[in-house]
């Protein structure tokens, strides 16, 4: 579009009132509405100029005339300021049949110059109120009644008035025929440019259309790649962690073992223990932001004693901070209390993050804080962990948070990290509505911030039920019967293993049928169960046992080697444990259940079945009768 064209459409939108305007072929009428009425009476009043010099006496008629063409220069500023487009473009249809019909009655009759312009009413009739059924019959309504009133006024006066000899008017005539057709193809060649605009608008939209079809193919082999990728990382997970959870779990026992005598086969004993632990980190990692990045990460909200939850964070990573020789300080605040969130997920962010200051900080300070601040009406968790370590530089802000980055190319190499902690503990805060911040100075050290809108709880915080074990140091758990449900061989025999160390007693079962026949006639104290089986996935298994009555009330731990606890829970189970197994957690987890149940774990296996011979024989109906004998 030209510049004078941009100009001469920005001038006829100031008449277009905004509703009118906001739908294309309203718009593009009311264009046509304008332009008509704008430059129209120009050519119209180039006629009557010509008559006022032909006219020797010029008089009412004329000025009758002129005023009829001059009146269509007061729609556009009608049109601005009532917006009645349709009642307008009647009456300028009407207007103009009106001056056509005047004229040829005073100027020629039959003959007159003006005739030429009365076929300009339908066309232009179309023009401003489109093809529709309804303006059609009223444009033709307006113009029969009009060559009605016509009629009638020549039948009244028996002949035309004469107020220009007719043989004066063949010049006339001539301009009036020219000015006709330039009329009419001004409005032709508008309305060309409109079916122009539309063939190129046609033409883009299907553009569109195809840009749309390709990326709807696009989208959709990228969700087919997506599923295929978190297909592939379930696998390589699970191919993973199996063999991991032997290198771990037998390295531990080993340790335990060789710190009694030889103190070279523990370093290597621990180095093996570290790094099977720190590979099992980054698989959980990349897994975990796999699926926030998926959008299959869910929450899962339970009350949680703020003070406790960030004192296990604490300790978990307490080794780590002593190793490079630095004090650690804690400062929280005496009103933290309980409140309702994803556990898991924010011991997750916040143990990353003072690790992330651990491995960087080396003959420091580190001090973690924790408060609850209020910020528009909502009450927020708000954990800041400094230290005095290598600072960052302003260049590195930018992607600090980014997936395998870390603020310099040698930190990786030194400190043996894979630039995963800090964007995971970013998406988890996010995924809960929180947030990360950093300030930092290179040379200086960091200031990590976690922000979280918390929900309090009712309830009190009970010192005598903190997370995570339930046993004070040196007590002894209550004993009973666990059910082993896997069919890795290396997995259940270490499982076993850990457990008889404990003082459990344990029954295995390697497929689902096995399980259940063995669940309803040992009738164990707690059940571990594997989610992956070869007949039946585990979640069938967890229904089938809560399904029977006679198993249903004894607690089942979920084993798999991806986190899904809120399944785990919906369907029964009473916790749920991530492969690798840590033992430290699986004890904790089986000393909470078992003192939860004591009618079920204290009485060792034995002696319940025993128990339940003695009760069966008792009901037998010949014990009933040598009794009454």
């Amino acid at each position: 579009m030209s510049i004078r064209a941009a100009q001469l459409y920005k001038f006829l939108d100031w008449f277009i009132p905004p509703p009118l305007s906001r739908e294309r072929d309203m718009r593009q009428r009311a264009h046509m509405f304008l332009l008509s009425h704008i430059f129209g009476p120009f050519l119209g009043n180039v006629i009557s100029v010509y008559l006022y010099f032909l006219d020797p006496h010029p008089g009412f008629a004329l000025v009758t005339l002129a005023l009829s063409i001059s009146a269509f220069w007061v729609f556009p500023l009608l049109l601005r300021l009532t917006g009645r487009y349709t009642l307008l473009s009647v009456l300028s249809v009407q207007n103009l049949t009106f001056a056509i019909l005047w004229g040829c009655y005073h100027y020629g009759g039959v003959s007159s110059p003006f005739l030429p312009w009365l076929l300009t009413v339908p066309l232009l009739a179309f023009f401003y109120l489109g093809p529709a059924y309804r303006a059609r019959l009223i444009v033709l309504g307006v113009v029969a009644l009009n060559l009605v009133g016509f009629y009638v006024f020549y039948a009244l006066n028996k002949e035309f008035p004469q107020h220009v000899p007719l043989s004066s008017l063949q010049g006339i005539g001539i301009v009036s025929s020219l000015c006709a057709a330039v009329y009419v193809s001004m409005m032709a060649v508008y309305y060309a440019n409109i079916l122009a605009s539309q063939a190129g608008l046609e033409a883009e939209v299907r553009r569109h259309l195809a840009t749309a079809a390709e990326l709807r193919r696009a989208t959709a082999e990228a969700e087919r790649a997506g599923r295929a990728k978190s297909e592939f990382l379930a696998r390589m997970s699970h191919e993973l962690r199996t063999p991991l959870n032997a290198v771990i779990g037998y390295s531990q026992m080993l340790l335990e073992a060789a710190h009694d005598g030889n103190n070279q086969m523990a370093a290597d004993l621990e180095k093996i223990h570290t790094a099977g632990q720190h590979l099992l980190n980054l698989i959980t990692e990349v897994l975990d932001l796999s699926k926030i990045d998926a959008g299959r990460m869910e929450l899962f909200y339970e009350p949680v004693d703020l003070g406790t939850l960030l004192t296990e964070c604490l300790e978990s990573q307490r080794a780590l901070v002593e190793s490079h020789n630095n004090t650690l300080t804690v400062e929280f605040s005496d009103r933290l209390g309980v409140i309702s969130c994803d556990v898991k997920k924010l011991r997750q962010a916040v143990t990353n993050i003072i690790e992330n200051a651990a491995k960087f900080t080396h003959d420091g300070r580190i001090v973690v804080a924790a408060a609850r601040a209020s910020h528009d009406t909502e009450e927020r968790l708000v954990v800041s962990v400094r230290d005095s370590g290598l600072g960052i530089g302003g260049a590195d802000m930018p992607k600090l948070f980014d997936v395998f980055t870390e603020a310099t190319d040698s930190t990786p190499t030194k400190y043996g990290s894979a630039g995963l902690g800090l964007a995971l503990s970013r998406k988890l805060m996010e995924l809960m509505g929180g947030s990360i911040s950093v300030e930092s100075e290179l040379g200086v050290g960091s200031c990590f911030t976690l922000t979280l809108p918390v929900t309090p709880q009712d309830i009190e915080c009970n010192a005598a039920t903190p997370i995570g074990p339930t046993l004070a140091p040196g007590d002894h758990p209550p004993r009973g019967s666990v059910l082993i449900i896997d069919d890795d061989p290396e997995s259940l025999e270490l499982t076993e293993r850990m457990l008889r160390k404990e003082g459990w007693e344990t029954l295995v079962a390697r497929n689902a049928s096995e399980a259940l026949d063995l669940a309803r006639s040992a009738l164990p104290s707690l059940i571990l169960l594997d989610v992956l089986m070869p007949d039946m996935d585990g979640w069938e298994l967890l229904r089938a046992l809560k399904a029977d009555p006679s198993v249903a009330a004894r607690p089942v731990v979920m084993l798999s080697v991806v986190d899904n606890l809120e399944r785990g829970v919906a369907l029964g189970a009473a916790d749920h444990l991530t492969k690798p197994l840590d033992r430290e957690r699986l004890m904790s987890v089986l000393n909470r259940l078992a003192a939860e149940n004591p009618a079920a774990s204290n009485v060792p296996q034995r002696f319940r079945n025993m128990l339940e011979d003695d009760v069966k024989s008792l009901l037998d109906p010949s014990t009933l009768e040598t009794f009454s004998a």
